[in-house]
C-alpha cells in the first residue's frame, strides 16, 4: 500500500545531493521580461487532433463522446506503457517477463470475447484459492450483459430493464433476479454460484452496481446494490441441514418466531493515530479479515495506538431472526427445529413474527465460546446469512395473473356464487351449512375502522362452534388452517395465557428482557384457531378479553410498558358441559363460558347429532363415497364417480384460495339505505332476548351485522354493500341466536322472523326453502290421516301459486341441480327423493 512505500523511502540511505549551478551559469526565470513567456501565441494554442478546434467547442462534448475519448487515451496508455516494457526487457535481456505479459494479454483476450463465459466450457472455481482476475472479470461482463440484453421466450424487450427502472424508481437496493433466467443464460455460472456463494455474489452486487450506475447516474454512489436471487429451484428443510451445506446457497421454508432490533453493523473501518491525528482508511469489514490490524502510520510512523473514527466509518442494517419448521411440515413425534437468519441492508423488518417465509441464503459457521465450552469441544454455531427474503402471503398475491384476475370476477358475477362458496368450505364434511357459512364470514372478514379520535373498530369476525362430539369441529378448524394464507392453530390444553397472547424472555446474547409474541400475536392479519376452548382455564381465557375486541395486547412486566398488536379473528370450538348438547337447556347452561367471552363471538353455532333416518342415510353414503373417492388403490375412474358423489358444484381449492387473497383486498362501504332493516330487527331481537333467557343481545351484535355484511359483499367482490348482503348477515346473525334457544323456544322464534330469514336467500335457495316447508307440511297431513309419509307431494300449481306470491318463477328452478339433488317431478306432482 501507500504508506508501505513511503516507510520504504524513508528507511533507505540518502542520497549524495546534486550539484546546484551558480546564478552566472543558468537563466534567471525571474527576470523582467517574465511576462514575455505568457505571451499569447496563436500557433502554438490550439488542441491537437483537428485544427482549429477551441476550447469552447471541446467543452460541448457529449457524456458518451467523452466516454470514448477516455477509452481512446487509456488504449494510448497502455500501448505506449506495453512498449516501454518490451524495450526494457530487451535492453535487461529478460525474455522471461515478456512471454508472461504476452500470455497475460491473450489470456484477457480469450475472456474478452463477447460470449463471456459460454466460452469456458472448464470454468470452475477451487476451494481455498482465489479467483483469477481475468475470470472474474468475465463473469461481472457475462451478467451486465444478461440484465441489459436477456430476453424471455416469447418477448422482444429486456427483461430485466423495467426491474432496474422500478428499482431505481423507489431507491431500493435490492435487484430480483430469477433463478431460472440465469440457468438459462449461462447454466455453469449458477452451478457454481451455489457452491460458492461467497466467491461469485459479490461479484454479480458489482456488476449489477455498474449497471444501475450506467443506466441511472444520480444513483447513490455510495449505496450497494444486491442481487436478491428469486425462485430457488432446490428447497430445503431445517432439520436436513448438515455439513455438506456449510458455504452454500440454501432455500428453506419456516414461520418467524423472533425478530430482534436493528442495529449498525461496521462495513468500512477508519481510524486516527492517536499521536498525530492521521486517518487511515478504509478498512473493509469481511468475513474473512475480521481482525484489523492499521499497521503503521504514514504519516508519523508511530505503531499505535489508533482509535476508531465512529463518525466517518460506514454501516449497514444488521437484524437476526429465528425461523422455525412450519406446523405441517414437522415429522409425526418429533418437535419443530429451528434456525437463526441473519437479514442485512434493506431486508431488515420486512418479516415479522407469525409470517410464513421463504428464505434464501448462504449457510455459515460461527464460533460461540458458549457453545464450545459446553460440549468441551471446538463445536460451531449454524447461521444462514439471508439473500432474499419472500413473504409467503405477498407472493401469494403477487402470482396471481391479470388472467386469474378475469377468472375470478367472471366467477363473481355468475349465478349462486355465495352458495358455491360456502359448499366448498370443507366439502369432505357433510352438511353443517351454518357452521361452514360461519367460517366463510370468518375467512373473508369485514372492515376495520379507524376512528377520527383513535378509536378502532375491528373487522375481523370471531367464531365459536359448540357441538357434540364427532361433528367435525375440528376438522373444519384443520380445513381452515390448510386453506388460509395466514394462521396459528393451537389447543386450549396445549396453550396457557401468556402462550395466547405474550411472554417475557431474558435474551442470552444481551441478557435483557425481550418481549416474545403469543399465537394471537403471530397470527396478526390472519386467522388465530383454538380447539378445545372449553378446556381453557377462566384465567387464560380473561387473558384474551382485550385481544378479542381491541385487538391489542397490553404489557406491563419487567420493566417495559408496551402495547402489541393482535388484529385476528378468533375462531373456537368447544364441548357442552356435559359431553352432548340438551335443547331442553338454555345454550348458557349448557357451557361453561361466561357472558363477557361469548359476547366477543360474532356468529354462535350448534352442532348438534340429531337422529334422523333420511338424513342418516344420506350421510352414510356421503361418508362412504369420500372414502372410496381418498383410497389410494381405486382406479382413477372409480375415483371420479365416487367424487361426483361426494362433492357436486364446489369450487377448486386453488381458487378459492386466490378468491380469499383477492376478496380481501376489497374494502366494502356501507350506506344509510339499509339502516331501517337493521334497525327493526336489532329492536325486535332484543325485545325476543329479553323474555326468551337465551344469550344477551347488545351493541356488540349489531356491529356484527355490519360485518358480516361487508363479509357477504367481499364474497362477490363488490366494493359496495347491497340491501342483498345486509339481509344475509340478518339471517346469518338470526340463525346464531335461534340455535342458542330452547327447542321450543327456538321453534316459535323461526316463525316470528322468518321474514327476515326469507330475504336472506337468493331465488333458488328461497324457492328451494319455500318447497322444503310445504313438503313438511304434507309430510304432517298425511300423517294426521295414517298415511304413508314417504308418498307426500306437493302440487306443482299450488307451489307456483305460492312463488307468485314472492313474485318468482319455478320453472328455472325446478330444472337446477339444486332441486334435482332432494326432489323430483312425477307428473304434476313434486316429490322428494328416498334413499332405500
Amino acid at each position: 500500500k501507500a504508506y508501505h512505500r513511503f516507510f520504504i523511502t524513508m528507511s533507505s540511505p540518502p542520497r549524495s545531493p546534486t550539484p546546484r549551478l551558480s546564478e552566472s551559469e543558468g537563466e534567471d526565470l525571474f527576470a523582467d521580461n517574465m511576462a514575455d513567456d505568457y505571451q499569447p501565441v496563436p500557433e502554438l494554442d490550439t488542441l491537437e487532433g483537428e485544427p482549429g478546434i477551441t476550447r469552447e467547442e471541446a467543452a460541448e462534448l457529449t457524456a458518451d463522446q467523452r466516454a470514448a475519448a477516455e477509452a481512446e487515451m487509456n488504449e494510448r496508455d497502455r500501448g505506449v506503457k506495453r512498449r516501454h516494457e518490451e524495450t526494457q526487457d530487451d535492453e535487461d535481456g529478460g525474455q522471461g517477463r515478456r512471454r508472461m505479459s504476452r500470455r497475460i494479454e491473450q489470456e484477457d483476450d480469450a475472456f474478452d470475447d463477447e460470449d463471456g463465459l459460454d466460452s469456458l466450457t472448464d470454468f470452475k472455481i477451487t476451494p481455498g484459492q482465489p479467483l483469477p482476475d481475468q475470470v472474474a472479470r468475465a463473469i461481472k461482463r457475462s451478467f451486465e450483459k444478461f440484465l441489459l440484453e436477456f430476453c424471455r421466450r416469447g418477448e422482444t424487450e429486456a427483461a430485466y430493464h423495467d426491474v432496474i427502472a422500478r428499482m431505481a424508481e423507489k431507491y431500493s437496493q435490492s435487484l430480483p433476479v430469477r433463478v431460472e433466467d440465469l440457468v438459462e443464460h449461462n447454466t455453469r455460472l449458477v452451478l457454481q454460484l451455489a457452491e460458492f456463494p461467497s466467491v461469485l455474489l459479490p461479484l454479480l452486487h458489482e456488476a449489477a452496481l455498474g449497471v444501475v450506475h450506467g443506466q441511472y447516474p444520480t444513483y447513490d454512489s455510495k449505496s450497494e446494490v444486491f442481487v436478491r436471487l428469486v425462485d430457488f429451484p432446490v428447497e430445503d428443510k431445517i432439520r436436513s441441514l448438515r455439513g455438506v451445506n456449510v458455504n452454500t446457497i440454501v432455500h428453506i421454508v419456516g414461520v418467524v418466531t423472533k425478530r430482534t432490533l436493528v442495529l449498525p453493523e461496521l462495513r468500512e473501518l477508519y481510524v486516527d493515530c492517536a499521536k498525530c491525528g492521521y486517518r487511515l482508511g478504509p478498512f473493509f469489514i469481511t468475513d474473512s479479515n475480521d481482525d484489523i490490524r492499521p499497521g503503521d502510520c504514514p504519516e508519523c510512523g508511530s505503531r499505535g495506538p489508533f482509535k476508531a473514527n465512529r463518525e466517518d466509518s460506514l454501516y449497514r442494517n444488521y437484524q437476526k431472526i429465528t425461523l422455525q419448521e412450519a406446523p405441517g411440515s414437522v415429522p409425526p413425534g418429533r418437535t419443530p427445529r429451528a434456525k437463526e437468519v441473519i437479514l442485512t441492508a434493506d431486508l431488515v423488518d420486512k418479516v415479522k413474527p407469525g409470517d410464513l417465509v421463504q428464505v434464501v441464503g448462504t449457510y455459515r459457521i460461527i464460533y460461540s465460546t458458549l457453545t464450545a465450552v459446553r460440549n468441551r469441544f471446538p463445536v460451531f454455531d449454524t447461521v444462514i446469512e439471508a439473500n432474499n427474503v419472500v413473504n409467503r402471503a405477498t407472493t401469494s398475491l403477487q402470482r396471481i395473473t391479470d388472467s386469474d384476475f378475469d377468472r375470478l370476477n367472471e366467477m363473481a358475477n355468475s349465478r349462486g356464487i355465495r352458495a358455491k362458496i360456502i359448499r366448498s368450505i370443507a366439502p369432505s364434511i357433510y352438511g353443517n351449512e351454518h357452521a361452514k357459512t360461519a367460517l366463510c364470514m370468518a375467512m373473508f372478514g369485514g372492515v376495520a375502522k379507524q376512528g377520527d379520535q383513535g378509536h378502532r373498530l375491528r373487522g375481523d369476525i370471531n367464531v365459536l362452534l359448540l357441538g357434540d362430539p364427532g361433528c367435525a369441529k375440528s376438522q373444519m378448524l384443520k380445513y381452515v388452517e390448510k386453506s388460509f394464507h395466514r394462521v396459528v392453530y393451537t389447543t386450549g390444553k396445549g396453550a396457557s395465557g401468556v402462550g395466547l397472547t405474550a411472554s417475557m424472555k431474558r435474551d442470552y446474547a444481551t441478557g435483557e428482557w425481550t418481549l416474545e409474541g403469543g399465537a394471537m400475536v403471530l397470527a396478526d392479519s390472519g386467522l388465530c384457531l383454538i380447539d378445545e376452548f372449553d378446556k381453557m382455564n377462566e384465567q387464560d381465557r380473561t387473558s384474551i378479553h382485550e385481544a378479542m375486541e381491541q385487538q391489542t395486547i397490553s404489557i406491563s412486566k419487567a420493566g417495559l410498558v408496551t402495547t402489541l398488536h393482535a388484529r385476528c379473528a378468533v375462531v373456537a370450538a368447544a364441548n357442552p358441559i356435559l359431553g352432548r348438547y340438551d335443547p331442553q337447556k338454555t345454550f348458557m347452561q349448557n357451557v361453561d363460558l361466561t357472558d363477557p367471552i361469548l359476547s366477543r363471538f360474532d356468529v354462535l353455532c350448534v352442532l348438534r347429532d340429531e337422529v334422523n333416518s333420511v338424513n342418516d342415510e344420506r350421510m352414510a353414503d356421503f361418508i362412504m363415497a369420500s372414502h372410496m373417492a381418498s383410497h389410494p388403490t381405486n382406479p382413477v375412474t372409480v375415483k371420479r364417480l365416487f367424487a361426483s358423489r361426494e362433492a357436486e358444484d364446489v369450487m377448486d381449492q386453488e381458487d378459492l384460495q386466490k378468491y380469499l387473497l383477492y376478496a380481501r383486498t376489497l374494502n366494502p362501504v356501507a350506506s344509510d339505505a339499509h339502516t331501517a332493516v337493521v334497525n327493526e330487527f336489532y329492536a325486535e331481537i332484543r325485545r325476543v332476548a329479553h323474555a326468551s333467557g337465551g344469550i344477551n343481545i347488545g351493541v356488540r351484535h349489531l356491529e356484527s351485522i355490519l360485518r358480516l355484511a361487508q363479509a357477504n359483499a367481499r364474497m362477490e367482490l363488490r366494493e359496495q354493500v347491497i340491501q342483498q348482503d345486509v339481509n344475509n348477515a340478518i339471517a346469518t346473525c338470526l340463525e346464531s341466536f335461534i340455535q342458542t334457544q330452547k327447542y321450543q323456544v327456538a321453534e316459535e322464534l323461526r316463525k316470528r322472523f322468518a321474514r327476515f330469514l326469507v330475504r336472506a336467500d337468493d331465488d333458488y335457495e328461497l324457492l328451494h326453502w319455500l318447497l322444503m316447508r310445504e313438503y313438511r307440511a304434507a309430510v304432517s297431513m298425511a300423517m294426521d290421516m295414517d298415511q304413508d309419509p314417504d308418498g307426500a307431494s306437493v302440487n306443482r300449481a299450488d307451489f307456483a301459486r305460492i312463488a307468485g306470491e314472492y313474485e318468482m318463477a319455478t320453472d328455472e328452478y325446478l330444472a337446477s341441480s339444486l332441486f334435482k339433488e332432494v326432489f323430483f317431478l312425477s307428473g304434476e306432482k313434486i316429490k322428494k327423493i328416498i334413499v332405500e
